[in-house]
């Protein structure tokens, strides 16, 4: 059983959370917290990364940041399909190991 995404926690990964009006904040915050769970998934903002922390998730609903969050979304959905790809068997080696004389240096390899 997998364990259970706490939503305090991404916002606090997210988000700069403020010191003073934390209730008013939290309140705002999950509504938008609910709202990207409806179009993501809670998992995928688990695991979402920006680089920084925002003022608000509000940046997030925007549709100013709706590509790169759709684009990491996919990125993070994407499933490599195995059966468009050949499979080789290598098997056993075959012949003598050749042997090759390792250079010392770059002047060595100019004077040759």
């Amino acid at each position: 059983m997998s364990k259970k995404i706490n939503k305090k926690q991404i916002l606090s990964r997210l988000v700069q959370i403020p010191d003073n009006g934390k209730r008013m904040f939290y309140a705002r915050e999950m509504k938008f917290l609910n709202d990207l769970e409806k179009r993501y998934s809670l998992e995928f903002l688990n695991v979402v990364d920006f680089g920084k922390k925002f003022d608000s998730l509000a940046y997030l609903v925007s549709p100013k940041l709706r590509p790169a969050l759709e684009q990491k979304f996919r990125a993070f959905n994407y499933v490599i399909d195995e059966s468009e790809y050949q499979s080789y068997h290598i098997g056993e080696k075959h012949g003598e190991d050749k042997v090759v004389n390792k250079r010392k240096t770059i002047k060595d390899f100019l004077n040759e």
